[in-house]
């Protein structure tokens, strides 16, 4: 399974690429053809999530978990889950719960 990350914090990005080791992991800002992206949706618009499944991707949406409104426009634009930051980094699980 091919996943795309899509998040600037070199940091965060660390924790949950290591989640992943799995999968074809690649980080990036443009969909090719992965089966699912994770998007860090306070450094990437929403409106992105649209694009990424009008592709066939799954997506799977995060940002602070204080960003109530951020996670309500994440859903509306049609993530496939929406988590916190905090729960991100466990992204295997997330995948798994996804069907993958």
């Amino acid at each position: 399974m091919k996943v795309l990350l899509m998040e600037k914090n070199l940091m965060l990005l660390s924790r949950i690429k290591s989640s992943l080791s799995e999968y074809e992991v690649r980080v990036g800002d443009k969909h090719t053809d992965e089966d699912v992206v994770f998007i860090n949706v306070e450094a990437f618009p929403v409106d992105t999530i649209k694009e990424l499944k009008s592709k066939g991707a799954k997506v799977v949406a995060y940002c602070g978990h204080k960003n109530i409104d951020l996670q309500s426009k994440a859903r509306k634009a049609g993530a496939d889950a929406v988590v916190p930051n905090s729960q991100v980094i466990d992204a295997k699980a997330i995948i798994e719960k996804l069907g993958g």
